[in-house]
């Protein structure tokens, strides 16, 4: 675009732009001024983005030349879908027992049995633990501690 055409067109917006308060201003009043500059903002912003195009983004990172290769974890999340869900209930066990019941409690049970580890092994392991017990029992779930020691339990194993 020449630099003749580009000052047309932000002229020509300048205009349209006035236009639009003038017209927000006798319909709505102050509130139409605020509206109709709201609007032109948000016009203003998606005109900007669509004439700058998309263009390649930067990485943060530098390369360093490394293009072509192209890095693989050893081990990938959708490798484990179990895990995920694990690592999902964790938080909400800790805040909720009725959470630490339902889910995360049930799901690490069925873990053990699936290891062959008894239960008595795991819950002597994990050191005082909540048991699944009454759906409604108030309070929190286990703190991370004993979380974490029945977890460390379960990947002994």
């Amino acid at each position: 675009m020449s630099r003749g055409s580009v000052l047309g067109i932000a002229a020509a917006g300048v205009v349209v732009a006035a236009a639009l308060l003038v017209i927000g201003g006798a319909i709505a009043g102050p509130t139409g001024i605020a509206d109709a500059g709201c609007a032109e903002a948000l016009a203003g912003l998606v005109a900007i983005r669509g004439w700058l195009g998309r263009g390649e983004s930067r990485g943060l990172v530098r390369d360093k030349g490394r293009r072509d290769r192209k890095r693989r974890p050893a081990v990938r999340a959708a490798d484990f879908p179990g895990y995920g869900v694990i690592a999902a209930q964790i938080p909400w066990a800790r805040v909720s027992r009725r959470h630490y019941d339902h889910g995360l409690a049930r799901r690490l049970a069925r873990l053990a049995a699936g290891k062959g580890i008894a239960a008595a092994d795991l819950d002597a392991a994990a050191g005082p633990l909540p048991l699944p017990g009454d759906a409604d029992a108030p309070g929190s779930g286990p703190d991370l501690a004993a979380i974490d020691r029945l977890l460390r339990r379960l990947e002994e194993q």
